[in-house]
């Protein structure tokens, strides 16, 4: 992804909140229950958070490289993690317009389309993730994988299928009926996230096991 366009998400994100802002009624939806009903409610300046938060997140990590002891690694891994970042600017993009757009009455299914936007992320994230090299804040941190080089990449080769796989069964949820597009698609994250960190004590075991062998 070129360097340019996470600015230019960025820009069309406090544009876009901006420009529906004087429309917008006094409270918006920013939460949704398992039934796909509003349980949660913002002032009309919420419009403003995705954007602000893209934005923190975007500047975050342009600084990491500059206090991570291992800055090397994760220069080299820069093109997969400003990827990765662009991606998730796009779908907090997408999620801002869904929410803007479910307060102003387009008709907007939010929480099907959150599902589907966040599945797309994951997907995304599974299939980088290998190319993202061992540092201390991006990536599966558990102190197995950032003991041993080899932990690390055998672990972000396993997370990389399990993130996808969690992200394909998120965009499947959003066709179930509720309650049941939510129940699968928080265990399908569940499983997701959990089967990579506990391989990564697994390989770890190994590891320390050949050595002593």
């Amino acid at each position: 992804m070129k360097r340019w366009a996470t600015p230019l998400l960025l820009a069309a994100m406090w544009a876009f909140a901006l420009a529906v802002y004087p429309r917008l009624p006094d409270r918006i939806p920013t939460h949704w229950n398992l039934h796909g009903q509003v349980d949660g409610w913002g002032g009309r300046s919420a419009a403003f958070l995705f954007p602000a938060i893209a934005t923190g997140l975007a500047l975050l990590v342009a600084l990491l490289p500059r206090i991570d002891p291992r800055r090397a690694n994760l220069e080299k891994s820069g093109d997969a993690v400003r990827l990765v970042i662009g991606v998730t600017v796009l779908v907090m993009a997408w999620i801002e317009g869904v929410v803007l757009g479910e307060a102003l009455g387009w008709g907007v299914d939010a929480s099907r389309a959150v599902l589907g936007g966040v599945g797309v992320l994951l997907a995304v994230i599974g299939n980088y993730l290998p190319r993202i090299r061992s540092n201390w804040f991006i990536g599966i941190r558990t102190p197995w994988t950032l003991t041993s080089e080899r932990v690390w990449r055998e672990t972000h080769r396993l997370g990389g299928r399990t993130f996808v796989a969690a992200g394909a069964v998120m965009v499947l949820a959003g066709f179930f009926p509720s309650p049941y597009a939510d129940r699968v698609a928080f265990a399908a994250v569940m499983i997701g996230a959990a089967v990579p960190v506990v391989y990564s004590y697994v390989a770890w075991r190994r590891e320390v096991s050949g050595r002593a062998g």
